[in-house]
């Protein structure tokens, strides 16, 4: 399987260790809290996004360094990490380059690396809390990035939220039919873009919160950059910027 490959190639770098996988009697919490009572400095997380972030949740504002080799994970992850690539992520961790990086989180724990999602399958009316203003949309879509290849951070606490807006103008026919006028709306789509180091959303109904295609909440949801750092093992230096 391509795990004991990753661990047969690990074993050839001279990296080796416990290998244990989450099932729904050992959680990813409970597997990385044995870790860490074991005095384990490293954890290295091989999966996709959805474990790669369970793992970083749980390591956020710790001293041990979390590593990552990706499988079928997103571009996002895979750029911020160096490498799609399960060798040259064995080899990445080899040189052992730490950075601390802060996560988003929202209200309900649950951590995000690169991004996050509203699930909208059709436009929304949205209420946008900020610290000094507030924005209402008829949305489209919606999202929230920690670390984008799109977008450039200006400053590791701040989370960069896009969404594309939707907006309507009543025209009329030039053509009569039936001796009325028959109306017709034009929709008009706009792009927009905020910095902020948290926010809370509204919505009338419930809408789901996506981490990778997983629902991690839903609003009504505050989100917010963390105070803690996750010590994170990769091939670039970010500092405050996306590089």
């Amino acid at each position: 399987s391509q795990v004991e490959n990753i661990k047969s190639y690990l074993n050839t770098l001279g990296i080796s260790g416990e290998y244990v996988y989450p099932t729904s009697v050992q959680t990813v919490e409970q597997l990385i809290e044995s870790a860490v009572s074991k005095q384990y400095t490293t954890i290295v997380a091989i999966g996709d996004d959805n474990l790669i972030n369970e793992v970083a949740t749980m390591l956020v504002g710790r001293k041990e360094a979390m590593g990552a080799i990706p499988v079928d994970a997103s571009p996002e992850l895979s750029h911020l990490i160096g490498t799609s690539d399960w060798k040259e992520a064995c080899n990445i961790l080899r040189f052992r380059k730490i950075n601390e990086i802060r996560l988003g989180r929202t209200s309900t724990g649950n951590c995000f690396i690169t991004g996050i999602s509203l699930d909208i399958k059709a436009p929304v009316d949205i209420t946008v809390e900020f610290k000094d203003c507030i924005v209402q949309s008829r949305a489209k879509n919606f999202n929230i990035y920690n670390f984008s290849s799109n977008i450039q951070k200006i400053g590791e606490d701040f989370l960069d939220i896009t969404f594309d807006s939707i907006s309507y103008s009543d025209s009329f026919s030039k053509k009569i039919s039936s001796l009325f006028k028959v109306a017709s709306k034009e929709e008009y789509l706009s792009k927009s873009f905020f910095r902020a180091r948290s926010l809370r959303i509204f919505t009338k109904s419930q809408i789901p919160i996506l981490r990778h295609n997983t629902t991690i909440a839903k609003t009504p949801q505050y989100i917010e950059s963390t105070d803690e750092k996750l010590r994170l093992i990769n091939a670039k230096k970010i500092n405050n910027f996306w590089s």
